[in-house]
């Protein structure tokens, strides 16, 4: 099965080229907060499975979001502003600092109003960050 796994640039490419907005993989957590903060998530939003290391560390196939209909996307960026990590992004604006990105989202996650700490620890974002990392018990 691995060997038809896709590697996560593929997707990050895919997405650069046809999408309004493009994931970083190394940050993203997997937690599924942009698809449930979209209101139009389940039709625009894809989870598959791709070679991608968590926050640069160790890689292996995990679950990660993918905008598989770009087409329908409002561009409302309310998915970016709940990606807790900043791994979710405009287009125009590419993770240039994965690390100052991730330390700068990760302090700013309390103060960020409706897509605080709360949202993010959510029972449903926790039982989806395990399942997408292989770390269910």
């Amino acid at each position: 099965m691995s060997e038809s796994v896709r590697d996560w640039r593929e997707y990050y490419r895919e997405m650069e080229s046809s999408a309004p907005l493009v994931i970083y993989y190394p940050l993203c957590g997997g937690g599924e907060e942009c698809i449930t903060a979209c209101p139009y998530g389940e039709k625009i939003w894809e989870v598959k499975p791709m070679k991608v290391s968590l926050f640069g560390v160790k890689e292996k196939v995990r679950l990660r979001p993918v905008m598989a209909n770009p087409e329908l996307c409002r561009n409302c960026q309310l998915c970016v502003e709940a990606c807790p990590t900043g791994a979710l992004r405009p287009g125009d604006t590419p993770v240039r600092h994965p690390v100052l990105t991730l330390v700068y989202n990760t302090l700013r996650l309390p103060f960020k109003g409706k897509y605080n700490l709360k949202f993010v620890f959510r029972k449903e974002h926790v039982e989806r960050f395990r399942k997408n990392n292989g770390l269910e018990v």
